[in-house]
């Protein structure tokens, strides 16, 4: 049977670096956790504090719902967000002996016979009477998705305190003329940083700028016309990196001092804002997948049935495509 120090020895990390994803204590990077992670699943690594209840309980089979619209995303940059989640889903499912199907939605939904114990369903894609549907075939979690006054078991960043957060340092620092680029507002993670921007704006008594754009159609230039047609924004917080990437590129191409013209922050933290230099909101995209297959294991083993909103809250990375 493997030891936690095989874990250890197989991720090329400390023991204390194990201890610290399995108990959700302490600080690991995103990288570092899926390297963990994976290795528990690979050697079939049973930590103390599981060992008890697994053995007691069945195997469950759950259906981890992604649409088509991720499931193309996967294919490019852009769904780095989702794959971290769903790498996490995976490799932590081991713990609990949860055997896992990547099922669409579209696919799912055509389907009258149920073969799964529980679903968790990643993204915003999902419909409320869909996910109805789907609740009353089996157990569900969302992952990256609420809908006001369903009451189903959600995973969700804190998206509104995150830059609700980043644009009140800006104002704090003296800066006024701050602009938000976001995504389709019909996604509920776009929507709750749009919130959190507006609420800080209004908050001290400034203007709310917004600019709509589509992150799946490279669109950029004309937003970013929009945006400069008038004056020079001095910040542009983006609901996203992919925007904020795209954004960046683009003004330097026009020739635009990065940060000391403007600065430009994202949202999520995938890697190309490291690699990038861009500042930006960092989601803890592992720990959502982690804490998704946590709940699920605690409402199919009947520990706690009570649905509730898990938010995470987002960490400020300054780099330097900021001056704060």
């Amino acid at each position: 049977m493997a030891s936690i120090e095989d874990v250890a020895k197989r991720a090329g990390v400390s023991i204390a670096t194990v201890s610290r994803v399995l108990n959700g204590t302490g600080y690991v990077s995103e990288s570092t956790e899926i390297k963990v992670l994976k290795a528990i699943r690979e050697l079939g690594y049973v930590p103390h504090f599981s060992a008890k209840s697994l053995a007691r309980k069945k195997s469950f089979k759950v259906g981890v719902i992604i649409s088509k619209r991720i499931d193309e995303l996967l294919k490019t940059n852009v769904g780095e967000f989702y794959k971290i989640i769903l790498d996490a889903i995976e490799n932590y499912s081991a713990l609990y002996k949860i055997s896992l199907d990547i099922v669409l939605l579209e696919d799912v939904l055509k389907t009258l016979e149920v073969e799964f114990d529980g679903f968790i369903i990643v993204g915003s894609d999902a419909s409320e009477e869909e996910i109805d549907f789907l609740s009353s075939k089996a157990k569900v979690v969302l992952v990256d998705h609420y809908i006001d006054g369903l009451r189903i078991d959600s995973i969700v960043s804190d998206g509104y305190d995150g830059v609700f957060y980043v644009t009140r340092n800006f104002i704090d620092a003296g800066y006024n003329r701050i602009v938000h680029i976001h995504g389709p507002l019909k996604y509920y993670g776009f929507r709750d940083r749009y919130n959190g921007y507006v609420s800080a704006m209004q908050r001290y008594g400034k203007l709310p700028i917004l600019f709509e754009y589509d992150d799946l159609h490279d669109e950029v230039d004309s937003v970013l016309k929009r945006v400069l047609r008038d004056w020079v924004p001095q910040v542009i917080i983006c609901s996203n990196d992919v925007i904020a990437l795209r954004v960046l590129s683009k003004l330097k191409e026009w020739g635009y001092k990065i940060p000391n013209e403007i600065s430009v922050v994202g949202f999520d933290d995938i890697p190309d804002a490291e690699r990038e230099g861009l500042s930006t909101l960092r989601v803890q995209k592992a720990e959502m997948g982690i804490n998704a297959v946590k709940r699920l294991n605690e409402v199919l083993t009947g520990q706690s049935l009570h649905p509730h909103k898990q938010c995470l809250y987002t960490s400020y990375i300054k780099r330097s495509s900021s001056l704060i």
